[in-house]
Parts: C-alpha cells; sequence; structure tokens
C-alpha cells in the first residue's frame, strides 16, 4: 500500500508538470515562431524573412543589384525597360501600389521581362511612425494592386522597400507578409536635378562588389537617370561587373521566376525572355525549338530567379 501511495503521487506530480508545460506549447502558431520585436510582436513564418534589413546581392564578388523606385511610369519605365533588354540585364522595381493601379501594361511587362517585384507603399508615405496595423493594411492593399495589374494573384512580391528608408516597424510586418526588406548601398541622388554625367560619375565613384543601386524609373524626370545608366551599363560590363538581384533573408525559398516558362514549339524573337528549371533566359535571335538549358548559342542565361 505505501509503494501504490508513492507511485499514485508521482503519477499526480506528472500530471500537473505536463498541465502547466502544455498551453505554452498549444499557444504557439503552427508552422511559425514569435519573434521579439520591439511593440510590433509581429509572428513570422518559420523559414520566412526574418525581419533583418538586406544591403548586398544575393551572391558575392563583382556584381551590383539595379533597383529602381517609384514607378511605374510611361515617360520612362519603357525605355528603361528597353535598355535592360539590350544589355540582358535584370532589375528589381520597387512599385507603388497607386502606379500598379494606374499602369498595369508596364507592371505586366516587368513581370513578363522576369525583373523583380518590390513593393514600395501604396501613395509613397513615409511609415516610420505608423502602427504596425497601419503598416499591414497598405503593404497588404500595394500587393493586391501588384498582383492585380499582373494579372496575377499568386506573382511573387519578395521584397519592401520603405520610402525615404524611413523604415519604423516596416522590416517585421514586411517579414510577416513574406517579404524582405531592402535598402541600398549606392544612392546616385538622381532626384536632386542633376545632369546625365554627374549621376553616371556618381555611380561611378559608388560602385563596389555586392552593391544594391537605387535609382528611380517614377516620381519626377527620369531622362538624366536613364541617360546615366545607358553611359555606365556598358562600361561596367567591359569591366567584367555582373548583375544579380537583392539578398533575401530567410528561405531557402522556390525559384520565384515571372517570366513566362519556355515551351518547345513556340517562336521566340531576339530579346525574348523566358523562365526555365528555376532560370531566367534572353534570346540572342530568332529560335524555335533550341532548348535554353543546352542552347547557350541562342539563349542567355540572367541568372536564378
Amino acid at each position: 500500500m505505501r509503494l501504490s501511495a508513492r507511485l499514485l503521487g508521482l503519477i499526480t506530480v506528472l500530471a500537473v508538470a505536463v498541465t502547466i508545460g502544455g498551453p505554452a506549447q498549444a499557444d504557439r502558431p503552427a508552422g511559425g515562431a514569435v519573434h521579439a520585436n520591439g511593440p510590433t510582436n509581429e509572428i513570422i513564418p518559420a523559414g520566412g524573412p526574418t525581419g533583418e534589413i538586406v544591403y548586398a546581392t544575393r551572391g558575392a564578388g563583382r556584381l551590383v543589384a539595379l533597383t529602381f523606385d517609384d514607378g511605374p511610369s510611361p515617360g520612362w519605365t519603357p525605355a528603361l525597360l528597353d535598355l535592360l533588354r539590350d544589355r540582358q540585364i535584370r532589375a528589381t522595381f520597387c512599385l507603388l501600389g497607386s502606379q500598379a493601379q494606374a499602369r498595369p501594361d508596364l507592371v505586366r511587362r516587368i513581370v513578363a521581362d522576369g525583373h523583380a517585384v518590390c513593393n514600395h507603399t501604396f501613395r509613397h508615405d513615409s511609415v516610420a511612425g505608423w502602427t504596425p496595423e497601419a503598416i499591414r493594411a497598405d503593404l497588404t492593399a500595394t500587393n493586391e494592386a501588384i498582383r492585380t495589374a499582373a494579372g496575377d494573384p499568386g506573382l511573387p512580391i519578395r521584397y519592401f522597400r520603405a520610402p525615404y528608408g524611413a523604415w519604423g516597424a516596416s522590416p517585421q510586418v514586411a517579414a510577416s507578409l513574406g517579404m524582405t526588406a531592402l535598402a541600398w548601398t549606392m544612392d546616385p541622388a538622381d532626384w536632386d536635378g542633376s545632369p546625365a554625367d554627374v549621376i553616371a560619375q556618381r555611380l561611378d565613384a559608388q560602385l563596389h562588389p555586392t552593391a544594391v543601386a537605387l535609382s528611380h524609373d517614377g516620381g519626377g524626370d527620369r531622362a538624366p537617370t536613364l541617360d546615366a545608366y545607358r553611359q555606365v551599363l556598358p562600361r561596367w560590363q567591359r569591366a567584367g561587373w555582373g548583375f544579380d538581384l537583392p539578398a533575401v533573408t530567410g528561405g531557402p525559398y522556390p525559384p520565384a521566376c515571372t517570366a513566362p516558362a519556355w515551351r518547345a514549339h513556340d517562336v521566340y524573337t531576339r530579346g525574348d525572355r523566358v523562365s526555365r528549371d528555376g532560370r531566367l533566359y534572353q534570346t540572342r535571335w530568332w529560335t524555335r525549338l533550341e532548348d535554353p538549358l543546352t542552347a547557350r548559342w541562342v539563349w542567355a542565361d540572367l541568372g536564378a530567379c
């Protein structure tokens, strides 16, 4: 009887311990983790973006990530896309929700050319003093506007950039929505009215391995910006510089290709872009049956999506 009483007591203690320990696990969101992010307490899914701010390319070495803010705009985005296609370069476009709504045709062209898409808020407001709830509403509305304009409800939007670099609680909110906060390390101040030669000089002076370059294709007269990039891009390529997308936090993630998938019996003309096995390719000339994976004399490999 004495042994049975001891066993009963031990069982009771274990039961209490399990009961005390249980709710802490039950309250944890399935598939996620609660990150301590100051007053935001945003729930960031495990394996997703971490809330850290990115300042570099995905790869190492003589690489630069081109990023363009405040578009799309009918005056400047088409010419910029033409330039990037001519140079066989992929970039990241930080789009305003209001501009995406106004020019869905340009959003679709950006996406079809395989460029990465970035959320830049709906109307270019500073979110530094906003509550997490207000930031979430704005970023969600912006993502919806971009995806509606693109005609793709599942369009990958991997990045968020806060206007003016005024972050506040936005990196954590963006992470909870699946986006990495994207900063920059090159700023030619193409918004200050300087001529193209000055902007080009600033770009050359600031160029460094794994750089993220900030420029604009909207929000003002961007003719000097376009002319500056027409000067520097051929020069950088001749010097052995390559072009990458910005890094992302968390992951690993599946490829986020936006260009149409390659199809063997479709006809492609010079400059067309396709995705194939998680990579982006661009045709050098007319082709029909050549596979991008093997016909490197026909297809230029622009890198992983």
